[in-house]
């Protein structure tokens, strides 16, 4: 029965993301959460581990690092393995989440 209701709550999850889609056809990244199949705790732990790569992003940047890829390898590392990071970087400059972060990842490619 677990199976059935983590199966519901991802249709749920899945239907605000397709509504906000139709609001805002460059939402990119919920596209994407969506063609992955990814689940709303999944989502959640992405965006931990986005905010947390962003506040230490914003600390080296004020720093004066220019290099970012031991950030960009701890992204590759702990990002969910249904998601491309390219694919996901793109996603979430397109959508306006984690800009800075994401074209400096970008960047350090």
């Amino acid at each position: 029965m677990g199976n059935l209701e983590n199966e519901i709550e991802t249709l749920k999850y899945h239907n605000q993301l397709l509504l906000n889609i139709i609001k805002n056809p460059k939402a990119s990244l919920d596209f994407l959460y969506v063609e992955k199949n990814i689940t709303l705790a999944e989502a959640k732990r992405v965006k931990q581990i986005c905010e947390k790569l962003n506040k230490q992003y914003q600390i080296e940047k004020a720093e004066g690092y220019m290099n970012f890829q031991p950030l960009l390898g701890q992204l590759k590392r702990e990002l969910n393995p249904k998601l491309s990071l390219k694919e996901f970087m793109e996603a979430c400059m397109t959508q306006g989440e984690f800009i800075s972060l994401m074209s400096a990842l970008s960047k350090s490619q």
